[in-house]
């Protein structure tokens, strides 16, 4: 059926009179109809700068008290080594160096360049070292101001002070990975897109292409955000897809490319985003006989490169067919006749209409001037009379962009219109890189994997040519370009292209460290996703479908408990036709993450940031929807606020006591007494109160104060638990979050070589350091290591032949001396000391000290093993196990003994290591 253009009334022009805004209501304070340019400073202002405070205060106290965790050693290393080493040409990029290589393993580069940045300017400390991480925290809980007329006044506040204390995001807001800097991004991202439907203004997506560029470049979970937007935004779009395909018109397709609309942002999403996406092809490299993206080597999947090193996982493998370059070693009359006859289909394709000298000098001239510059920085003629001359590498490429300078200025001067000039410009460029890797001794391909990829690679018989899997990954990546730029000029013309040049220089600006390392290019574009597509058979962590459920249970009963009400509100809503559109992409926002986090194989506590977020948005949504039907006045007036308040008090009081008499009743070791048995009757007498009070009350206005009353015990109980978790510095808390966290007695190590062995040291050789405790003690002996005061070095328990490790048995030479050198100390592996008496006759040893700490995992499924078992044997499993547990007291009070006092029958599951001092 075909769709009227008067259903797609287009938007009034900025010149157009509209009716001026009532102005607030002096005596209730509602300010908001008022624009917000004209919004005046008022409560909630006042109340966002006061969580901000407070909550940027939460995240800077004692922000350097935890020890470092292994993988925030591994990000803070890299961060310190990029903060101190030298620039590229005359100091380039000048804020830091370019010691550092972009590696999938450790996600995006933004993390790492962000803290050398730091540290560049404050100093690199344990404190300076979190810093960004608290800032973007902080940032965060401010966010939904910019939602308040989306989700209302009363839901924005409530959203801050849950973001505040929320304890998943306390913590990693206090923590060295970047989950926290992504949720900033995301929930940035969302605002701006919904911004953008309201109001239709381009700026917003000049943003979020910024914003998305930051998060392509911060860490792949951009995919499943990108994802989960996309999918939100297309069935909002349907409606218009529909009428579209309903009306096969050349009108229609305007009405498709209308701005403003969940169609638009559709094609934004999609067309900017798309070469992102190239990797994804490598789902189905069995198909196609490829590898596309190599297996990790310990899947045992992993194909070596052709000179037998193990591939790059995630990468293309270099093995299998190749294509031999040139393909043909044609004469310079044949370059110059393929020009000639390059150009003139050229112009005959875009010379329609009447030619003047100003279209000729665009049609002729740009195309030559483009072809010209690409030309030139391909052989670039200067540099290879001299390739260590930095000045004729820097005249190769100032010539380069002069000759694009002429080319876009001849273009502008001749007026064509945009796809034509885009045209003039691009196919030339493309056409003469093409050309000369086809058709020239152009492409060194050795030099090439040099430049472009992480690391040289071995290419052994395969010689000039390049495999076929990297000639299909290419086509891939310069084919999704192609369409996406296509798509994008049709359907926004010079917007979509100023789109495209914010997101692709931050990110590749980001990814190149400030164009320094070419090789960034590669891994961005390809090995960000290829690399996590390889990681799913790995399944690191092996945690059970249902971790981020207990972890929800444990820390986030708030946005839980609340954001399922609202689900079931907002859906509820929708199915009788006043469906609230924003309501109903939060539910999805949150529901979609859990199932995307569950279904991904690997699982780590710090992604339960990425469910907790939108969570949190839904439940304060929905529950500054349940504050606005609170008529407080009303109350107060007609003398009801005693009632209200008694309801607000009575629900989580009740609460807490069923918990409580809950707790006694499943311990057996907590019999039942006098003083249960009276607190049982208090809470029935309260149940009668609060019926009564409902009863007269009214469910309207007595259900809302008894939700807001449980919420508010929630909160507490969280802020309660959050604080346990993020203030708790000496292991003695044994919290699920924790994975692989370094120990306190990893500081209290390094304090004592620097206490009483480093000043002993001199005519000593350095203190030996396993390999197996690098991270995290790595970040504390960092400067320690330039002096050489510590040297790191594999140990095994029994040396073997041929090994570069050291071990301790056996060690004692007939001097008097040790194999592995007289040295000032040891610290060693547990697993790794075999028989030391003979060490011990010289050092005497302490410990055994902890390593890393690992949540015991008490509520796995006892006995399972999960990677000989298939998902429905995993299910049937696990689902007896949940029956077993529901069932038995005793597991009901070991689950509450946890989750309300933190009481655990088992200790830390810990990595643990030996000192061996003077």
């Amino acid at each position: 059926m075909s769709v009227s253009e008067s259903e797609y009334p287009e938007r009034l022009p900025e010149t157009e009179e509209i009716t001026p805004p009532v102005p607030a209501d002096p005596v209730s304070g509602d300010d908001d109809a008022l624009p917000e340019s004209t919004r005046r400073w008022g409560w909630l202002e006042i109340a966002f700068l006061a969580v901000m405070v407070a909550g940027l205060g939460l995240r800077l106290f004692e922000l350097s008290g935890r020890p470092m965790h292994y993988d925030e050693a591994i990000h803070l290393h890299y961060g310190w080594k990029l903060a101190n080493s030298a620039g590229a040409l005359l100091g380039w990029p000048w804020i830091f160096g370019t010691d550092y290589i972009h590696s999938a393993w450790m996600h995006g580069p933004f993390q790492i360049e962000m803290t050398a940045v730091i540290f560049t300017i404050l100093g690199d400390t344990d404190f300076t070292s979190r810093l960004g991480y608290a800032l973007f925290g902080t940032a965060l809980v401010g966010l939904p101001y910019f939602l308040r007329d989306h989700i209302g006044r009363h839901g924005a506040i409530i959203a801050a002070v849950m973001l505040a204390l929320s304890p998943a995001l306390l913590y990693f807001s206090r923590f060295g990975r970047n989950d926290i800097i992504m949720m900033f991004w995301a929930v940035s991202l969302f605002i701006l897109l919904w911004r953008y439907l309201d109001g239709g203004r381009r700026l917003n997506l000049y943003i979020a292409s910024a914003i998305l560029a930051l998060m392509f470049a911060t860490k792949e979970t951009a995919y499943l955000l990108v994802a989960i937007f996309g999918f939100i935004v297309f069935l909002a779009a349907l409606p218009e897809f529909k009428a579209w395909l309903g009306d096969r018109s050349a009108l229609s397709f305007g009405k498709l490319r209308r701005e403003g609309t969940p169609v638009a942002l559709f094609l934004f999403l999609t067309t900017l985003t798309l070469p992102q996406w190239s990797a994804a092809i490598a789902l189905f490299q069995d198909l196609m006989g490829l590898t596309l993206a190599n297996p990790d080597p310990l899947t045992g999947n992993n194909v070596a490169n052709t000179g037998g090193a193990a591939g790059m996982t995630g990468a293309p493998a270099w093995q299998g067919g190749a294509l031999l370059l040139p393909v043909a070693d044609v004469p310079w009359i044949v370059h110059a006749a393929a020009a000639l006859l390059g150009f003139s289909v050229l112009f005959l394709l875009l010379s329609r209409g009447a030619l003047n000298p100003q279209r000729v000098t665009g049609l002729v001239g740009a195309p030559v001037m483009s072809a010209f510059a690409f030309t030139w920085v391909l052989f670039r003629p200067y540099s290879t009379v001299d390739p260590a001359s930095s000045v004729l590498r820097a005249a190769d490429w100032t010539i380069f962009l002069a000759a694009l300078v002429i080319a876009v200025s001849l273009l502008y001067w001749s007026r064509l219109s945009l796809g034509r000039a885009a045209l003039l410009a691009l196919v030339p460029a493309v056409a003469v890189v093409l050309y000369s890797l086809l058709f020239t001794p152009l492409l060194d391909v050795q030099g090439l994997v040099d430049a472009v990829l992480p690391g040289s690679m071995s290419m052994g018989a395969v010689g000039e040519g390049v495999p076929a899997n990297y000639v299909v990954a290419l086509l891939t990546l310069v084919g999704t370009l192609a369409i996406s730029a296509a798509v994008g000029i049709w359907w926004l013309g010079r917007a979509w292209l100023l789109c495209a040049g914010i997101f692709y220089l931050i990110w590749a600006a980001l990814y190149t460290t400030m164009f320094t390392n070419l090789a960034g290019i590669f891994t961005g574009s390809w090995q960000g996703m290829g690399y996590w597509i390889a990681q799913q058979d790995v399944a690191r962590g092996n945690q059970p479908w249902y971790y981020y459920f207990v972890g929800l249970s444990v820390y986030e009963l708030l946005p839980l408990v609340f954001g399922i009400a609202a689900i079931v509100y907002f859906f509820r809503r929708a199915s009788t036709g006043s469906g609230d559109v924003l309501g109903l992409a939060l539910a999805l926002w949150a529901v979609l993450s859990l199932a995307a986090y569950t279904v991904a194989t690997e699982k780590m506590p710090w992604l339960l940031v990425n469910i907790t977020t939108p969570f949190i948005l839904l439940a304060a949504k929905y529950l500054g929807e349940v504050t606005g039907r609170v008529d407080w006045r009303a109350i107060v007036e007609r003398g009801g606020g005693l009632m209200v308040a008694a309801l607000l008090g009575l629900a989580p009081l009740i609460a807490v006591a069923v918990v409580s008499l809950f707790l006694q009743f499943v311990d057996p070791e907590r019999p039942f007494a006098l003083e249960h048995w009276l607190l049982l009757a208090s809470v029935v007498a309260a149940a009668f109160v609060a019926a009564f009070i409902f009863r007269l009350s009214g469910a309207q206005r007595a259900a809302p104060a008894a939700a807001l009353g449980l919420a508010l015990l929630l909160l507490g109980f969280g802020t309660w638990g959050a604080f346990r978790a993020a203030y708790t510095y000496d292991d003695s808390n044994v919290e699920v979050m924790v994975y692989a966290q370094g120990s306190a007695d990893i500081k209290e190590t390094y304090r004592t070589l620097k206490s009483e062995v480093y000043p002993v040291s001199d005519g000593y050789g350095p203190v030996k350091v396993d390999y197996d405790v690098w991270y995290p003690l790595q970040w504390y002996v960092r400067d320690d290591v330039g002096n050489g005061r510590p040297s790191f070095q594999c140990f095994e328990e029994t040396k073997e032949d041929g090994s570069h490790c050291i071990a301790l048995e056996g060690s004692l030479k007939e001097d008097g001396t040790y194999d592995f050198g007289n040295l000032a100390g040891l610290v060693v592996k547990d697993s790794h000391i075999g028989q030391d008496e003979e060490v011990m006759e010289r050092y005497r040893r302490q410990g055994p000290f902890k390593e890393l700490l690992w949540f015991p995992e008490t509520y796995r499924r006892p006995d399972e093993n999960r990677q000989e078992e298939a998902m429905h044997t995993q299910l049937a499993k696990d689902f007896g196990f949940f029956r077993d547990s529901v069932s038995s007291r005793e597991s009901w009070a070991s689950v509450l003994d946890y989750v309300i006092f933190r009481r655990l029958d088992k200790p830390w599951y810990s990595s643990e290591y030996y000192a061996y001092l003077p």
